[in-house]
């Protein structure tokens, strides 16, 4: 997986074609029509939701190359999933969407070449992977979230975190384009 194309995409999409607000509310208009079945599991507003949608990406991209910050992060969206109601099988259907709308949004002001392509199905083979292995059996990461400052859930507990796994870049207020 080529590190240094998801970041150059990622800030692409950031600065082209109306920015991130824009492959958010594509990306959840595109779920909802191609996936109609997943509409019910979002009780947020799409314009709310792709926020949060688009913080975790960034979060998720700063910090793939360092994996004390990143799979703690992973793990707890993953337990957290499990309250929303998330299947295996709906994460496919999110990674299929979000590289295609990443493909329309990066394709009307540049280039999306089959090397994106592949870089970006297969980091989200690998997130999807990760969160379902802690979906699917949350109570092998509850120490782990424990010491990154999660509660038994998935949720950020609001006193510190026992230990300093986690860095503020993961949090919803990560800006992409920073540097790890």
């Amino acid at each position: 997986m080529n590190v240094e194309l998801l970041r150059s995409s990622l800030k692409r999409a950031k600065d082209e074609n109306g920015g991130l607000d824009a492959l958010g509310l594509r990306f959840y208009g595109r779920l909802f029509e191609r996936y109609p079945t997943v509409k019910s599991l979002f009780h947020t507003p799409a314009e709310e939701q792709q926020k949060k949608l688009m913080a975790s990406l960034g979060a998720i991209v700063a910090s793939v190359e360092n994996p004390q910050k990143l799979l703690p992060f992973l793990h707890a969206m993953g337990v957290r999933h499990i309250q929303y109601k998330t299947e295996d099988a709906h994460y496919p259907a999110v990674s299929e969407n979000l590289v295609a709308v990443l493909k329309e949004h990066l394709s009307n002001e540049g280039e999306w070449t089959p090397e994106l392509q592949d870089t970006w199905e297969q980091a989200l083979v690998a997130v999807s992977t990760i969160m379902m292995e802690a979906a699917n059996r949350p109570e092998l990461f509850r120490e782990e979230l424990k010491l990154a400052g999660y509660d038994e859930h998935g949720f950020r507990e609001t006193k510190a975190p026992a230990s300093n796994v986690t860095d503020p870049k993961l949090e919803p207020s990560f800006t992409i384009g920073a540097e790890n």
